[in-house]
């Protein structure tokens, strides 16, 4: 049986369309993650939010384990991992979903949808930076320098144009702490996938990230206004967690099975003009030039970071 994640080089060349279309969806789900989540993010408390979100995704990946397994996607039970790979899994469940999610949903509740898309967009430059500094893997040179510094203006002026039309405009601290945490997440996972394949990290990472957050749970109960909650912000918690958590993953390793890294990381930067887009079309926030320009500098920039 091939291993998770690795096709034959004839399937690779000749299916590709096949990633290109999974990661076009990948895209648009985000995009709406930013947009209709901030319903969620501003009627729900944080920790609430936080919470169902992680222990509802990990009830989809609890079911479709037997599914994965029979399809060869996980090929390690839990009982069969050595002692190592868990430890690992459980330091990536504290990066990427309990304190990564936990930013996130609180983040998005005082900043806007394109302000944290274009913050989420420079997530590739938190992993140069830290295989510059930390992991002693990347090396500098002019060319990324000059695409990160056009990125890091895109993204100055799109917290202009927050500032100016956010209520609270230091939500973007929040969601720029969550990319520092998905940056050590995607540091971290590459020797872990390796060996437990890209979906059986995916699905044993979503669980331990819900037993991780029972306690937000539990406080967030606590904490909750109920009498503020409508059918919208139920839908928009389901979107988050049928669309972020389950669809947007699977799509995500779809496209890595048939496309390189590097192919898949095209599709990170645009999401920032998706997103904004998307958000001025539903009216949830202006399309002010500072926004518009900020969106596509950063777009080009991270675009040239990855030739």
């Amino acid at each position: 049986m091939r291993p998770a994640g690795k096709v034959a080089v004839g399937e690779f060349s000749q299916r590709k369309w096949i990633g290109h279309l999974a990661l076009v969806g990948q895209t648009l789900i985000i995009c709406g993650g930013y947009v209709v989540g901030r319903e969620a993010a501003q009627r729900f408390d944080p920790l609430l939010l936080t919470g169902l979100r992680a222990w509802a995704s990990a009830a989809v990946y609890l079911a479709f384990i037997p599914l994965f397994r029979r399809l060869g996607w996980i090929s390690y039970a839990w009982s069969h991992l050595p002692g190592l790979w868990k430890e690992g899994l459980w330091i990536l469940a504290f990066l990427g979903i309990f304190f990564n999610q936990l930013l996130f949903n609180w983040g998005l509740r005082y900043t806007t949808a394109a302000t944290t898309a274009l913050i989420y967009a420079l997530t590739p430059s938190v992993v140069f930076w830290l295989g510059v500094w930390v992991f002693r893997r990347e090396k500098v040179s002019m060319k990324k320098i000059t695409a990160l510094f056009l990125a890091y203006v895109g993204v100055v002026l799109a917290l202009w144009h927050n500032l100016i039309h956010a209520t609270h405009g230091w939500g973007w601290l929040l969601i720029l702490a969550a990319v520092g945490f998905w940056g050590w997440y995607l540091n971290f996972s590459p020797p872990i996938i390796e060996r437990v394949g890209a979906i059986g990290v995916t699905a044993y990472v979503m669980i331990l990230g819900a037993i991780l957050h029972t306690p937000t749970l539990i406080i967030g109960l606590f904490r909750q206004e109920w009498d503020i909650l409508g059918w919208g912000a139920w839908m928009s918690l389901s979107y988050l967690v049928l669309g972020m958590s389950v669809a947007a993953y699977l799509l995500l390793n779809a496209g890595l099975h048939y496309l390189t890294p590097t192919q898949t990381a095209l599709y990170i930067s645009f999401q920032p003009l998706g997103t904004t887009f998307l958000a001025a079309s539903l009216g949830q926030e202006p399309l002010s030039w500072q926004l518009l320009v900020g969106a596509l500098i950063t777009t080009g920039g991270m675009l040239l970071f990855r030739r």
